[in-house]
């Protein structure tokens, strides 16, 4: 079960699945419009609780602004925060306790999903 001060990494290939595994964490939160943010980095969902949605498939090099806009989120405990993309974040972004998901495309409808911190 998640709650507010969890934060989700997800890792995994360009159509491997994290945003359809982020529409399910929303749906199990109550929240039904669910878009990847590709465009604008960060989504706020409100149901449950509040969902943190960011995306850093964009982000090559997160400038200081960025990184520091980032981290207002991430290290935000009243919400969820799900991170796509997230091999780009940097170290100092990840909290302790983050829970990881690694989605690794087997076919076209194949996946191999590892869980770190979850159960």
């Amino acid at each position: 079960q998640l709650e507010p001060g969890d934060t989700i990494l997800l890792f995994g290939e360009l159509g491997s699945g994290k945003t359809t595994i982020i529409k399910g964490i929303c749906e199990g939160l109550g929240i039904k419009m669910v878009k990847s943010p590709s465009f604008v980095i960060i989504n706020i969902y409100n149901g449950l609780h509040t969902v943190y949605h960011i995306d850093l498939y964009r982000v090559d090099n997160l400038d200081l602004t960025t990184a520091s806009e980032i981290a207002e989120y991430i290290f935000d405990e009243d919400a969820i925060k799900t991170v796509e993309w997230a091999d780009r974040l940097p170290s100092e972004l990840v909290p302790p306790d983050s829970k990881y998901i690694y989605i690794e495309f087997l076919s076209e409808n194949e996946r191999k999903i590892t869980l770190k911190g979850l159960q």
